[in-house]
């Protein structure tokens, strides 16, 4: 079950990879300047690591589209 500790750990390790998760107490309410409302409670450590690499995959997507978008 997640705690405070875990959470601050993947916070703590995602920015070791320039990867900023925003907090309000056991919520992540934003990911790399996009909003996100996930309740870290509802989630195993390894599974909230995963969404929020699924997070990051979908803005990696977005932002090549705008950048493919953009070239035409």
């Amino acid at each position: 079950m997640m705690n405070e500790d875990k959470l601050r750990a993947i916070v703590e390790t995602f920015a070791n990879y320039n990867i900023g998760i925003q907090t309000k107490g056991m919520h992540i309410v934003g990911i790399n300047g996009q909003a996100a409302d996930f309740d870290a409670n509802t989630f195993m450590q390894d599974q909230l690591i995963e969404m929020i690499c699924k997070v990051m995959a979908n803005q990696l997507i977005h932002e090549t589209w705008l950048s493919e978008q953009n070239k035409k």
